[in-house]
C-alpha cells in the first residue's frame, strides 16, 4: 500500500486552532471573538429546507409529509452548509464543532468481525449528534474498480500478481483521496476508514499522513476470539453482502470463508510491535464484551464514541413503531382505552404476533382458549394500575433485548399507551413504561388547530415554518428537545440484541426514526405515521431498511 504524501497546506489548510488541538487552546480573547463570529444555538440563516409548496403560508394548506420507507440516509452525502443532525446542540459557520478537531478513525480487522457494522453504527451516531460524519468503505473503492479474472490474491497485503498489486495501490489511494476532499472541500469532521488495515507498517504510514495534515488519528481494531459470531458474520455477509449479490448462498459463504482464511496469515494484531506504541487505539473484543484503550489522552468526541462502543452490541432485530391511540387528544387530556381503543390493542397485538411468526420468529408463546380469554376481557378489562414500579419503568442494565429471539415493549406513562399493552402482557414479554416517551408539550398552542395559530399567533407561526424541528412555542417543547431527552433510550436500544416495539405518540416515533433512518433534522417533522400501519425498521450492516405493516382487523376473531 502507498500512502503518497501531500503537503499540509496544499491538503486541509485551516488556521482554527481548536479544531486541531480542541477549543479553548487559543487565547482566551481569540476564542471570545471567534465565539461571536461562529457559534449559534439558533442560526436564524438556516434556509428552509421543509420544501414547502409556494402558497404553503395560505390557511389550511398542509405541509409536505415524507414517506417512511426505504433505505436510510447513513451514506448519503452531507450537506456541509445546510445538514444537521437530530441532537446537534450547537452548530457554527465552520461546520465542526469547537470542543473537536478533524479526526480520521481507522478500523482494523480481519473480514467477518463487524467493522462494516461498527463503521456505520457509528456514523449514524456521530451524524445525529451533529457531527460531519462519513464512512469510506475500501470495499465499495475495491468493487468499482476489480476486474473478474482477480481471485483471494486482491485481498491480502502482499499480492503476488502485479496487476492485483496495482489494483491494491489504486482503490486505496482513491479512497484516501476523497477523505482528504472530504476534510478540505466538504467540512468534514470525522471519516471513518473501513478497511482492513492488516500490518503494522500500514498502519503507521496512515498514522503518519493524516498527523502531518494536522489529523487526529484513532484506530478501532475489532477482534472476534468467539467462533459463534465469526460464523454468524459470515452468514449475513453471504446473505447480504454487495459482493455477493446475485449469488447463490451456499457459494457466497465458501468464498467469504476462504477470502478469510487467505488474509488471516498476514494479519498483525495491533499492540505486538513495539513501533506501534505511540499509536492511539482501541481494542474492541467480541463486539463490546471487552474494551482495551491504549494511549488515551483523548477529547471529547472520542471519548463520546467510546461511550457508543461501551453500548454497542450485533443488532438482530428489528424496531417496530406504532402510533398510541387517539394520537390528537390534548397533552394534559390522559383517559383510559375507550372499546375501540381495546379493539386497537388486540388488533395492533395479533398483527405484530403474525408478522412476527411469519418472519420466523416464534419466541411468542401462544395463549390457550384465546377466543375465551379475549371474550372475557372485553367484558371484564383488568384494572390498571397507575404506579409503575422502578423494575417496570427502568429495569437493571443488560436485562433486557439480551437475547436474539426476545422482544420488548415500550411505551410512554399515560394511560392509553400503558393500556395498549393489555393483551401482550399475555405472552410473558417484558414491558417497560417511560417517561421520556412522553409526547411533545405543544405548549399554549396545544388546543388550537395550525389555522388558529397562524390567525393567533402570526410572528411564532412564521418562525415555526421556517424551522419546524428547533422552534418551540411559549412553555412548548421543540422536536429537539425530544431528541435530547431520547438519547438514553437510543443508548439502551443499542444495548439490545432482540426485537423491540414501540407505543407512542408520534412525534415521538419520529425521532426515533429520524435516528434509526439518518433523516435530517428538518425532514423529522414532516414524517408520516398512521394508525393503522406499524413500521417496522430493520437493521443491517450496510444500511437500515424501513417498511410498512398494514394492521389487519382481529376484533371479531
Amino acid at each position: 500500500m502507498s500512502l503518497k504524501p501531500e503537503s499540509a497546506d496544499s491538503a486541509i489548510s485551516d488556521d482554527d486552532g481548536e479544531l486541531y488541538h480542541g477549543f479553548g487552546s487559543q487565547p482566551i480573547s481569540r476564542n471570545q471573538m471567534r465565539t461571536k463570529k461562529r457559534w449559534s444555538f439558533h442560526n436564524q440563516t438556516k434556509p428552509n429546507l421543509v420544501d414547502l409548496p409556494s402558497d404553503a403560508s395560505a390557511v389550511g394548506i398542509p405541509r409536505r409529509l415524507s414517506d417512511i420507507t426505504g433505505i436510510d440516509g447513513v451514506h448519503k452525502q452531507i450537506d456541509p452548509l445546510n445538514e444537521l443532525g437530530g441532537a446537534q446542540l450547537y452548530s457554527t459557520e465552520s461546520g465542526r464543532l469547537f470542543h473537536a478537531g478533524k479526526i480520521i478513525i481507522a478500523l482494523a480487522g480481519l473480514p467477518g468481525r463487524g467493522k462494516t457494522h461498527l463503521s456505520v453504527s457509528l456514523t449514524r451516531y456521530l451524524r445525529w449528534l451533529g457531527v460531519k460524519t462519513h464512512s469510506f468503505h475500501l470495499g465499495d473503492y475495491r468493487r468499482a474498480s476489480a476486474e473478474d479474472d482477480l481471485t483471494h490474491d486482491l485481498f491480502v497485503p502482499t499480492p503476488k500478481s502485479e496487476k492485483a498489486h496495482a489494483l491494491r495501490e489504486k482503490v486505496v489511494n482513491d479512497c484516501l483521496n476523497d477523505i482528504l476532499n472530504f476534510f478540505k472541500n466538504d467540512k468534514g469532521q470525522v471519516a471513518i476508514y473501513d478497511a482492513v488495515n492488516a500490518k503494522p507498517e500500514f498502519r503507521l504510514q496512515l498514522h503518519k499522513k493524516f498527523t502531518d495534515l494536522k489529523v487526529q488519528v484513532i484506530f478501532i481494531e475489532s477482534l472476534v476470539t468467539n467462533d459463534a459470531i465469526v460464523m454468524k458474520n459470515i452468514e449475513e455477509a453471504a446473505r447480504s453482502s454487495p459482493d455477493y449479490n446475485n449469488w447463490n448462498y451456499d457459494k457466497a459463504y465458501k468464498d467469504y470463508s476462504e477470502r478469510i482464511k487467505a488474509l488471516a496469515p498476514y494479519y498483525q494484531e495491533m499492540g505486538l510491535n513495539e513501533d506501534e506504541n505511540s499509536l492511539s487505539y482501541i481494542k474492541f473484543i467480541n463486539f463490546g464484551e471487552r474494551i482495551e484503550l491504549h494511549n488515551s489522552n483523548y477529547g471529547y468526541l472520542i471519548n463520546k464514541v467510546v461511550f457508543y462502543l461501551m453500548n454497542g452490541s450485533i443488532k438482530s432485530g428489528s424496531v417496530f413503531l406504532a402510533r398510541c391511540y387517539k394520537n390528537s387528544l390534548d397533552y394534559n387530556q390522559d383517559p383510559p382505552l375507550d372499546e375501540d381503543g381495546i379493539n386497537y390493542a388486540r388488533n395492533l397485538t395479533n398483527t405484530l404476533i403474525e408478522h412476527l411468526r411469519k418472519d420466523g420468529k416464534n419466541y411468542i408463546e401462544a395463549v390457550e382458549n384465546k377466543d375465551s380469554n379475549d371474550l372475557l376481557e372485553r367484558k371484564h378489562p383488568p384494572e390498571l394500575k397507575r404506579e409503575i414500579s422502578v423494575e417496570e419503568r427502568q429495569p437493571a442494565l443488560g436485562v433486557d433485548g439480551v437475547s436474539e429471539d426476545s422482544l420488548v415493549i415500550w411505551t410512554s406513562v399515560k394511560k392509553r399507551t400503558m393500556d395498549m399493552t393489555r393483551y401482550i402482557k399475555q405472552k410473558n414479554i417484558n414491558i417497560r413504561h417511560r417517561i421520556q416517551l412522553s409526547q411533545k408539550n405543544p405548549g399554549i398552542v396545544g388546543s388550537l388547530s395550525e389555522e388558529e395559530i397562524e390567525k393567533q399567533y402570526p410572528d411564532e407561526y412564521a418562525q415555526y415554518i421556517k424551522d419546524p424541528y428547533h422552534y418551540r412555542f411559549s412553555r412548548a417543547e421543540s422536536y429537539h428537545d425530544l431528541a435530547i431527552k431520547i438519547e438514553p433510550l437510543i443508548l439502551e436500544m443499542e444495548r439490545m440484541s432482540g426485537d423491540i416495539l414501540i407505543i407512542a405518540d408520534d412525534t415521538i416515533l419520529k425521532v426515533f426514526y429520524g435516528y434509526l433512518m439518518s433523516c435530517s433534522c428538518y425532514d423529522i417533522p414532516t414524517l408520516d405515521f398512521k394508525t393503522d400501519e406499524i413500521i417496522e425498521i430493520k437493521f443491517n450492516a450496510y444500511s437500515n431498511t424501513a417498511k410498512k405493516i398494514k394492521i389487519n382487523n382481529h376484533s371479531s376473531k
